[in-house]
């Protein structure tokens, strides 16, 4: 069976959707960073005949655990933000593997980080790419 030639416009659609899915990546790490960190845990304490329930959030801060108390008003806020960090950890995932599909497809390896004249490049190892990147760096040079 014959392999058909690289379609350019399927090409670039691919390129577009890679760099697409490459900013929403990165948009949804930085939501994820403002939502509160941790997991909301109970502590039920019986003492003369009664029951106490205590809410605390469990996160780490390095390798530490720490244990912080959350107030019965501020609860129900808490428990929303956790469930929307945990929605956009998902949808992390999903992106990242997409991503990773389609660096397959592209012929994409893991990202080259090179520094030229002060500034950080990410580049991509498509041949058209690296064809003016190559133009660049003589331009540069020369």
């Amino acid at each position: 069976m014959k392999v058909a030639e690289k379609d350019s416009a399927v090409c670039g659609m691919l390129e577009d959707e890679y760099q697409r899915c490459c900013d929403v990546l990165e948009s949804l790490q930085k939501k994820a960073e403002l939502y509160p960190r941790g997991s909301l845990n109970v502590r039920r304490k019986q003492y003369n005949g009664k029951e106490y329930i205590y809410h605390y959030l469990v996160l780490r801060e390095g390798q530490r655990v720490v244990n912080r108390h959350v107030s019965v008003e501020k609860l129900p806020q808490l428990t929303i933000q956790l469930e929307q960090r945990d929605k956009c950890k998902k949808e992390i995932l999903v992106y990242k593997k997409r991503i990773a599909y389609l660096e397959k497809l592209l012929h994409i390896g893991k990202s080259k980080m090179m520094v030229l004249s002060g500034y950080l490049l990410t580049i991509m190892k498509c041949h058209i790419l690296e064809c003016c990147l190559m133009k660049f760096v003589v331009g540069v040079v020369s």
